[in-house]
């Protein structure tokens, strides 16, 4: 038969495995959880031997069961405060590395991503070419905005090819490059020179389109190829 110690000993272990189970499947707070349970049971134990309801002794099997059974909630309270207190330190070291490494990640994000387009410039070609000109040098990042390191007519140049599917066209009377204008007659004038710190873009491009094309302006042609 088995003793009453025994019997003592594995229901206590059981119900502080039903504890671990219940916290797993219903992700509870396992350090509040655990530091409840154990605080609870060493607060509850040292309460019921003060008030002799638990009378410890070695010379009968129910005092024996009682030794049994206080040594194995204590040993188990303590587990699970260890177990608690080594749960949170494992949490904050993750959640450390976590952080550091979505500052890693955003410190390699690069620069141009983080200059925001207005609505009306912001289109996929747009994005491709500036990301070009920018691996090429001819733009530089300042703060939130664009600094265009070429001449303002090259930017206008670039920017109607852009948004106005202008377009580079050589005429049968001589071997020349003209600036021939797109479909789109709108130009956004304003926004560009907000977004690349200048001034009367429009009107460089007014004043240039159906003429020779810029000096350097096959740079400008090579970022759309």
């Amino acid at each position: 038969m088995i003793s009453l110690p025994f019997r003592v000993a594995c229901i206590l272990i059981a119900g502080f495995l039903i504890v671990l189970a219940v916290t797993y499947i219903y992700k509870l707070n396992s350090r509040k959880v655990f530091w409840g349970v154990g605080l609870t049971t060493i607060i509850g134990i040292l309460i019921l031997l003060g008030l002799g309801v638990l009378r410890p002794s070695w010379g009968t099997e129910t005092g024996t069961a009682v030794i049994v059974g206080i040594s194995t909630a204590i040993g188990c309270a303590i587990t699970l405060i260890y177990a608690a207190e080594d749960l949170y330190q494992k949490k904050r070291i993750k959640g450390k590395k976590i952080a550091e490494t979505e500052s890693v990640q955003k410190d390699m994000v690069p620069d141009h991503h983080k200059v925001t387009l207005p609505p009306r410039l912001d289109t996929e070609l747009a994005r491709k070419i500036f990301d070009k000109a920018i691996e090429e040098g001819y733009i530089i990042i300042d703060d939130d905005h664009y600094e265009w390191t070429l001449n303002k007519v090259l930017l206008a140049y670039m920017c109607g090819r852009i948004y106005c599917e202008d377009y580079p066209e050589k005429t049968i009377y001589d071997e020349k490059m003209y600036w021939m204008p797109g479909r789109v007659e709108l130009f956004p004038g304003t926004e560009l020179d907000k977004l690349f710190n200048m001034k009367d873009l429009t009107q460089s491009r007014h004043t240039r389109k159906n003429k020779a094309a810029p000096t350097g302006s096959e740079k400008i042609d090579k970022l759309f190829e």
